[in-house]
């Protein structure tokens, strides 16, 4: 008796006609696919086997001289081989990232429902990005992301982490009425607090300022509902200091640079770091230009620095000219209001200066600067805007 397999590569090597001649493209290239891997060492899997049967009984009428065969081999399927198993993996624990930092993972075999259930879901979590094409997938160490992800997974039968558990028992035994309480601009009564809100806005700032809302990422406060400012509504200022996290994308088609720079002044959120492109010179060339009117007609025209340069083509030269003709190559320290450098790079004066951004605008970059010393540096930093006209792969809330 014709086992399926041996039968499957009589068909795919029967030359007239051929199958892509017999059957729809898909169709032919899965067989094509299925007799390599029959021929090889490693056989086929049960789902694989299946799939094949599939596509043989819903085509047996298209192959005329192999009809009779294919529905004599399929009235009980033998094979001349066992199926190769595939190891289950399910696992979510607590590893490294690429630098080295303290993230959730998740590794797991191919199972295009576990990968439809975290697209749903990585809508909600926080850098949440995947290592390995159809294998790992990281996340923030964050206790929103563990408790989404545990939920998720533990209903999908994957091996938890112990560690992960405990957090999990330990973050859902907390009372979120009693925290934000305990957290309230009102009820927080630390000295060093005060000090250091007072340092930076001033003793006078009252309480519905727009600044209060801004600074509540910084200083980990919380405000209710009636102590937001109203003033603002609906605008520009009003978004980015009521965000929910650090990052917030602004449509580059709605919201110039000029107005962006106009809200950070009026937000003290001075000194900025504006991040520019490391592959693209004529990007940065009109991003430059961009900057610098938007500097000229906030006022700002002294200490300003950019440190890089690009090479001497014809458009590295205008752009190194023009740093040199408006002075953006002030020292680094305590004064230097804007700095600019290229994405993934920061200068090692920068790792020994006490100097620290308030705000940071990336410019043009999609894919999100996730990863990277700019990225690690700017972790500091509770403010980060992502300028650009399409929104950044990964991002926890957009602006348009």
């Amino acid at each position: 008796m014709t086992t399926v397999d041996k039968l499957l590569l009589k068909i795919v090597n029967h030359n007239s006609p051929t199958i892509e001649e017999i059957l729809a493209k898909r169709d032919s290239r899965v067989l094509r696919s299925l007799a390599t891997a029959i021929s090889s060492n490693v056989f086929i899997t049960e789902n694989q086997s299946k799939l094949l049967l599939k596509i043989l009984v819903e085509n047996c009428e298209k192959f005329e001289i192999f009809k009779d065969e294919i529905l004599e081999t399929i009235k009980a399927p033998a094979w001349s081989q066992r199926f190769r198993f595939i190891e289950q993996v399910r696992k979510f624990y607590i590893g490294k990232d690429l630098e080295h930092e303290p993230c959730l993972v998740l590794e797991f075999t191919f199972s295009s429902q576990i990968r439809k259930i975290l697209q749903n879901l990585s809508k909600n979590l926080e850098n949440f990005t995947q290592r390995n094409p159809g294998k790992n997938y990281e996340a923030d160490l964050t206790e929103h992301n563990l408790v989404m992800l545990y939920e998720a997974l533990d209903k999908l039968n994957f091996d938890i982490d112990e560690t992960i558990k405990t957090h999990y028992a330990t973050i859902k035994s907390w009372s979120k009425a009693d925290f934000e309480n305990q957290f309230l601009i009102t009820a927080m009564s630390s000295q060093n607090f005060v000090k250091h809100i007072t340092a930076d806005l001033g003793i006078e700032t009252p309480a519905d300022s727009i600044l209060i809302n801004d600074r509540s990422k910084r200083y980990q406060y919380f405000l209710k509902n009636d102590e937001k400012s109203e003033k603002y509504e609906n605008s520009l200022i009003s978004t980015i200091s009521n965000r929910s996290g650090s990052r917030v994308w602004i449509d580059k088609t709605q919201y110039s640079l000029i107005k962006i720079l106009d809200t950070l002044v009026e937000l003290k959120r001075l000194p900025l770091m504006v991040i520019f492109d490391s592959r693209d010179e004529a990007k940065n060339l009109k991003n430059l230009n961009l900057l610098n009117n938007a500097l000229e007609i906030c006022g700002i025209d002294n200490d300003i620095g950019i440190y890089f340069r690009l090479p001497n083509s014809e458009t590295g030269i205008k752009f190194n000219q023009l740093i040199g003709e408006k002075k953006y190559n002030s020292p680094l320290d305590s004064d230097t209001k804007i700095v600019g450098v290229q994405s993934g790079k920061i200068p090692k004066f920068f790792l020994s200066n006490t100097w620290k951004p308030m705000s940071v605008i990336v410019l043009d970059n999609v894919m999100g600067m996730r990863h990277g010393k700019t990225a690690v540096y700017t972790n500091c930093c509770d403010l980060i805007l992502e300028y650009s006209d399409t929104a950044p792969i990964v991002e926890k809330h957009i602006l348009s």
